[in-house]
């Protein structure tokens, strides 16, 4: 881990000898408005001190992949992302990114071609290829190189993670009544979770509302997508296993495996409002997963429901040009139930007896170095049932990109 965190602040040193801008996370953003490239990179490195492993480290009592997680203690490379975007003309363009978190290996977190047009009053974008399903810009960048470090909880027990699949995105934008409305369908393999490598294709919705009043600007959004997976595997957990991001094979054996057969749902709200007259930021959004279907291991078989939650409330106050104040409040909750032979044994090699409600506050002091380099100082509490881990962090975020003509 420390060997991450080296890298990481060489990396940093060696880009700080450059005149740069910032790196974008979407697709739109990423792709030049004209015809030439832009080049990215994106970097967080962080060192974090705790008073014992923090308790959303493996989330154990939600079904995910069983997986223990990473001891996020000392220093390490939280993401890297290295980017490329090309317009070929004004009606075609194309993305790459190409990104690593901590001890993972290195993976594509986007290869994407896009193309774009005008209808009467309306923007329109086709895209086709890996990228990440259009959730709204809170929920989608929460955890990608955020303001703070760690992965908000809703969006680990939601979507593991950053949620980026194979698929096509078509996206609507227009105007009316004062307003900028967004609208984006989407179909996906969902090979990842909470899909399987088995599956139909997952249909996706978002949809956006921006508009100026008078104290401020106000951003809604929602979305909701359906998955079928098909023998989604969870490890059976233990101390010796390893963090992966890999679900494990459901096969005949069901070799230390859990398997989930069923229907999971997903939906999320978020609202961002932006001060005009004050120089504060607040937010909140809010993440389900819905899911009904069969839950087995070589011991037993049951019928398995759960309505996992999370949510989380933000504030900034940039009370000086260089400096910003922050405040996040997180909770995670579940209601599951596992009935049928064998059902008690099934939810203990699951990790579902161990579930306990969490909660996380995060307080933050950001000062920009640069536009492109930030050093940030956090410190906060988790709570999961009766036990509690305070932490202190010192990141250091850069986001950089050059124009190629």
């Amino acid at each position: 881990m420390r060997t991450h965190f080296v890298n990481a602040a060489f990396v940093a040193l060696c880009l700080s000898a450059s005149p740069c801008a910032r790196a974008h996370s979407s697709a739109s953003e990423a792709i030049p408005q004209t015809v030439g490239g832009q080049f990215g990179l994106g970097l967080a490195a962080t060192s974090l001190s705790a008073s014992s492993p923090l308790p959303s480290q493996g989330l154990g009592g939600y079904l995910l992949l069983g997986d223990p997680g990473y001891d996020r203690r000392g220093g390490h490379l939280e993401h890297a992302v290295a980017q490329l975007g090309y317009r070929f003309h004004s009606h075609l363009g194309a993305e790459l990114a190409f990104g690593a978190h901590g001890s993972d290996p290195p993976h594509w977190e986007s290869v994407w071609l896009q193309r774009q047009g005008r209808f009467g009053d309306a923007d329109w974008t086709w895209g086709v290829g890996r990228h990440r399903p259009s959730l709204g810009s809170l929920m989608t960048r929460a955890g990608h190189l955020d303001r703070f470090g760690l992965m908000p909880l809703a969006k680990q027990v939601v979507t593991n993670g950053d949620w980026i699949e194979d698929g096509t995105e078509l996206g609507v934008q227009w105007p009316w009544k004062g307003a900028t409305w967004t609208v984006d369908l989407g179909a996906w393999r969902g090979t990842t979770f909470p899909g399987s490598s088995q599956g139909p294709v997952v249909p996706s919705v978002h949809a956006g509302v921006q508009w100026e009043g008078a104290a401020g600007e106000w951003l809604l959004d929602a979305f909701a997508a359906q998955l079928h997976p098909d023998d989604r595997g969870s490890r059976i957990t233990s101390a010796d296993s390893t963090h992966t991001h890999e679900a494990p094979r459901c096969d005949a054996s069901l070799n230390e495996t859990v398997c989930f057969d069923g229907r999971s749902r997903l939906y999320g709200l978020s609202a961002e409002w932006t001060g005009k007259h004050v120089p504060l930021t607040l937010a909140g959004a809010a993440m389900w997963r819905a899911e009904e279907g069969t839950l087995q291991s070589r011991n037993g078989l049951g019928n398995y429901t759960a309505r996992n939650r999370g949510n989380w409330v933000q504030g900034f106050w940039h009370w000086a040009p260089s400096w910003e104040l922050g405040l996040r409040h997180e909770r995670l909750g579940a209601r599951q139930t596992l009935v049928g032979p064998g059902a008690s044994l099934v939810a203990s090699e699951a990790g579902l007896t161990r579930y306990a409600p969490q909660q996380r506050s995060t307080l933050v002091l950001g000062y920009a170095l640069s536009q492109w380099a930030q050093v940030r100082l956090e410190g906060g509490r988790e709570k999961a049932g009766t036990q509690t881990a305070h932490f202190v962090a010192l990141r250091w975020v850069l986001q950089w990109d050059r124009s190629i003509k």
